[in-house]
């Protein structure tokens, strides 16, 4: 074990097979005065913040701040077995760095090492402080800068550091804990011997040779554990408490789309191959969304149809399981990566059962339809537990606390009556990382901006007819439960732009996005 100090922080080098932890880049100095710019988190889209930052705005000083102690986000909290991609790597990747060409999903351990080669390239690893947990962030108008109180080190060292820009690129659920169901009867459960795991915290060590398996969930994380454990255990039980919908999506492009895309790569190059099927696999995911929310009988039909060619013998038997009663995206379709989860279905490696876990008995698991499982071990992927707060961190502005809830979002990414300072906030349809990428281009030009004008603060206000305007719940459409539980305490929306989140809607949140900033709602001083 290798260590060097970074920002007076010792920091183990670390292996996950031939994975780096960590960069070799030498420690960044972080000046002692006022930073510009402070990025919260380094996972995917963080880098994609600093990689933007140093090309539109050169010059800028700047930290990355990471309570972990390495950079990758999701990608290194989460190594559950299968951990993988659910959406297309052409779009979920950099538009400045496209992922492997002919590839649609990737491995978790494949993207960590993208996001570390990404920030390896462009100098980025050396400006990240890892282990610099956030606790408190609070705006002065007097000196027009954010004050961030930091925990710092294995020890927990307090300490301060300010910025005039602050942009939160954390995600949103909390790191620290997810929705782990506690139902009653689990210590009793546990106590015989048996275990509860959450993908969340999955252990290094996990030994399921000849023991029952119990997941509970349905979400993506559950699809992709019941494939990979199924070939660990003696048995397992997927236990989801309403249908699901699940369509299949290869690993790799197929043979007609890799000949097509191949032509594109022989005339021109990959760089240009790849330019133009990211351009297209953006339209394709905007064509199919808006098609499967004005048509859902249509899509229903389209789903259970791949579903069914993948389940064959067993279609009509397991169909229950899978054709919800909601519409298509009124909650997120699940990828079946190579068709394993209905393979392991198919051919009986595993089972489903749609029924509520109500309780854990000593020896398994009871459902609300009286069923009892038995079982040595249970999973329970039930979710992230989501925040508003962007990194579950409370705002301050001149010394008022900021209740999301009374505010109103701006163009997506800023908050009303909160200067100079931008959450980054992902599409749900489609990849996460490439409204990211146009949020912080977007924030660039703001600072630019400022700076050409002699500003150093600019703070989104509604104007007085939009304080009569009915303000609606940042997320509409969209109805799963995890989200429903924490919309009552998010940024409210308008009806209007500047004052709407797209995040189910690419080319109208780039419309938005390419507005002029001068709006008559943006305030410089």
């Amino acid at each position: 074990s290798v260590q060097f100090r970074q920002y007076g922080v010792v920091v183990p080098r670390q292996s996950h097979g031939h994975h780096r932890l960590l960069s070799m880049s030498q420690p960044y100095p972080v000046p002692a005065e006022k930073l510009d710019v402070v990025i919260i988190g380094a996972g995917l889209a963080g880098i994609a913040g600093a990689y933007h930052l140093q090309k539109m705005c050169p010059g800028k000083r700047y930290a990355i701040l990471e309570m972990r102690g390495a950079m990758g986000g999701t990608w290194d909290i989460f190594n559950y077995p299968g951990i993988r991609s659910d959406s297309p790597m052409i779009d979920y990747g950099y538009g400045f760095k496209p992922f492997k060409a002919y590839q649609h999903l990737a491995d978790g351990a494949d993207i960590r090492d993208y996001i570390r080669e990404t920030a390896d390239e462009n100098d980025i690893s050396r400006k990240i402080k890892y282990k610099h947990k956030v606790v408190a962030q609070s705006w002065s108008s007097e000196t027009n800068t954010w004050t961030l109180d930091v925990l710092v080190g294995d020890d927990q060292a307090p300490g301060q550091i300010e910025c005039n820009f602050l942009i939160a690129s954390v995600g949103y659920y909390k790191y620290d804990q997810g929705i782990d169901g506690r139902f009653p009867g689990r210590d009793e459960f546990v106590a015989s011997g048996r275990q509860v795991l959450h993908p969340q915290f999955w252990p290094e060590k996990v030994d399921l040779a000849g023991k029952r398996v119990v997941v509970v969930g349905s979400g993506a994380t559950a699809i992709t554990l019941v494939p990979e454990l199924s070939s660990l255990c003696d048995s397992l039980v997927m236990v989801q408490r309403s249908p699901t919908y699940v369509t299949t999506m290869p690993r790799f492009y197929t043979l007609p789309l890799s000949l097509f895309y191949g032509i594109f790569h022989f005339f021109l190059g990959v760089q240009t191959m790849l330019t133009f099927n990211r351009w297209a696999q953006i339209r394709f995911e905007w064509f199919v969304h808006a098609l499967f929310v004005s048509c859902p009988a249509l899509a229903k039909w389209l789903i259970w149809s791949l579903a069914s060619w993948s389940l064959r013998g067993k279609a009509s038997e397991l169909r229950p399981h899978f054709t919800p009663t909601y519409n298509p995206w009124s909650q997120r379709l699940c990828m079946d990566a190579d068709g394993d989860f209905f393979r392991a279905l198919r051919t009986g490696k595993a089972s489903i059962v749609t029924s509520a876990l109500v309780a854990f008995t000593p020896t398994g698991v009871r459902l609300a339809d009286g069923r009892e499982i038995e079982c040595d071990v249970v999973v329970t992927a039930t979710g992230l537990d989501l925040t508003t707060d962007p990194g579950n961190v409370k705002l301050t502005v001149d010394g008022q606390p900021i209740k999301l809830s009374d505010k109103v979002t701006y163009r997506g990414m800023m908050i009303s009556d909160v200067p100079n300072y931008v959450y980054i906030m992902g599409y749900i349809y489609t990849s996460w990382t490439l409204r990211a990428e146009h949020s912080f281009q977007w924030t660039y030009k703001l600072i630019n901006k400022m700076q050409h004008a002699g500003h150093s603060a600019a703070v989104p206000r509604l104007r007085p007819q939009d304080l009569k305007v009915k303000r609606r719940l940042l997320i509409e459409g969209f109805t799963p439960n995890y989200m429903l539980r924490v919309l009552a305490s998010a940024a409210r929306q308008l009806d209007e732009d500047p004052w709407q989140l797209h995040n189910q809607d690419h080319f109208r949140d780039l419309k938005c996005f390419s507005a002029p900033i001068d709006d008559g709602t943006l305030h410089f001083s």
